[in-house]
């Protein structure tokens, strides 16, 4: 009996946030909100945390500024309806500075965590499928950015499919060197 609880525990859990890329299959279109910082952790960086909260919003400008080089829809091979920035902006705009940098090598988001920030973003209740990066951890030490890539009802705001992937961060400036992880984990979508 506890074998076949456990494993209906385990098939729901894996049911409700992860059906394999295969569940993206079927969706034709996307709407795109951009990388949403409220979660992230930094390591092993000089500058203040008040210039990674300047340098969040100016990578987001980059899907626009940028559209092509910042391409999400050609790396899906999905058509991107709608690129808004302002939900994950105003998310964004509410980091707690204090909270930003850690001391810690490692940190990763829990299912809980995620499903928050989904809930969180204050976006219109209509029908489709949206698509953000959630930024977990950016460390320098190892120049190395980790995302969480989630699809969502932009309805109901329930999980379609999530996973995690990374990217080399790069580049000149502050905003250009982790814009360069967010250009590297786009090319493993």
């Amino acid at each position: 009996m506890k074998k076949l609880i456990l494993f209906l525990f385990l098939s729901t859990s894996l049911f409700c946030f992860g059906q394999g890329k295969s569940a993206l299959k079927d969706i034709q279109s996307i709407k795109f909100y951009g990388v949403d910082y409220s979660q992230v952790k930094v390591f092993g960086a000089d500058e203040s945390p008040v210039q990674f909260k300047d340098a969040f919003r100016r990578i987001n400008e980059l899907f626009i500024t940028e559209a092509k080089k910042y391409n999400v829809g050609k790396q899906l091979k999905k058509e991107v309806t709608e690129i808004s920035l302002d939900a994950v902006n105003q998310v964004n705009e509410n980091i707690d500075l204090a909270e930003l940098m850690t001391a810690k090598r490692e940190y990763t988001l829990s299912k809980e965590q995620i499903k928050a920030a989904i809930n969180a973003l204050p976006i219109q209740k209509t029908p489709g499928v949206g698509m953000v990066f959630i930024a977990q951890f950016l460390d320098k030490s190892n120049n190395r950015g980790t995302y969480e890539v989630v699809f969502f009802n932009t309805e109901t705001k329930e999980i379609i499919e999530e996973w995690i992937t990374d990217g080399k961060a790069r580049g000149f400036g502050l905003r250009n060197y982790w814009a360069g992880s967010i250009y590297s984990a786009l090319k493993k979508l």
